[in-house]
């Protein structure tokens, strides 16, 4: 018997509304707000992006990457791989539909890992779409591959200290607070040496040397940072999972993120290229 591809029917319905959606109301948004969209909604731009919000709300296609129990509706890898090849075709349509990366695989972490006081002071506004955060592990030395890491928090008293360098931290400028990967013991191997912290971005020491621009992002406009961590004090409560779970937390959110960037790849291939015809 061959594989059956098809999408069962009630779901396809929910796409076959998210391509109209996302192709009438959220594309135009690319144009009107170029580059804005990791800007705290406030003025003409909120008037216009929370009732779409809302719609999708109403849909069931709300945060789709989270079960029930935290809002979400608990759709699995396939479903969502099929929703984010459309929404890749608007850098708008991930925020108009609660699943924005980093925010989503950082609520994921904080859902699976977070404290309650720590869910409460994170999760809820990052799940309203109120909040933006950043995911603070690649450094400028050997990118995403760990054992080349050289940030390191040391414990002083009841703080942790943090000292180094980070770069492509996405959103960190508007960013309400950073989730920071940390060697915090280097005598032991290294998938069980680094921890997870939450660092408001308010907090002493975080310097953001520059952001970085990816193509099509204006001069100085760019939205992934390089940062400087110096003497960043914490307290022992900012730990995200345990001491030294740093390399397990990351995959939780990591796993399922790469196929959600993949698919949204896709879409944004696959998008009609409305400026060079505009252009002609």
């Amino acid at each position: 018997m061959a594989w059956d591809f098809e999408t069962d029917p009630e779901y396809q319905e929910k796409l076959d509304w998210a391509d109209a959606f996302v192709r009438d109301e959220v594309e135009p948004l690319d144009l009107v707000w170029e580059h804005e969209q990791f800007v705290p909604l406030d003025g003409l731009r909120r008037k216009a992006i929370d009732p779409l919000k809302q719609r999708v709300r109403e849909q069931g296609l709300w945060a789709t990457h989270l079960g029930p129990e935290l809002g979400g509706q608990g759709y699995g890898q396939l479903k969502l791989a099929l929703l984010n090849e459309i929404l890749g075709r608007s850098s708008w349509a991930p925020i108009v539909f609660g699943c924005q990366a980093p925010d989503t695989g950082n609520a994921e972490i904080i859902a699976h890992y977070g404290t309650p006081e720590q869910k409460k002071k994170y999760l809820q506004p990052l799940l309203d779409g109120e909040m933006f955060s950043t995911y603070s592990m690649t450094e400028p030395q050997g990118g995403a591959d760990v054992a080349q890491f050289r940030t390191q928090a040391v414990k002083d008293g009841d703080d942790w200290v943090i000292n180094g360098w980070k770069y492509f931290s996405s959103n960190a400028k508007t960013a309400s607070f950073l989730i920071v990967m940390a060697v915090t013991d280097t005598e032991v191997p290294v998938h069980k040496g680094m921890s997870m912290f939450l660092v408001p971005s308010d907090t002493p020491g975080i310097d953001i040397v520059r952001n970085v621009g990816l193509y099509g992002e204006p001069m100085n406009g760019g939205s992934h940072a390089l940062i400087h961590y110096e003497n960043v004090r914490v307290p022992a409560e900012a730990l995200l999972g345990g001491e030294g779970q740093a390399f397990a937390v990351a995959q939780t959110r990591l796993g399922g993120g790469r196929i959600h960037h993949a698919m949204r790849t896709i879409g944004l291939a696959r998008r009609p290229s409305t400026r060079c015809a505009n252009a002609r």
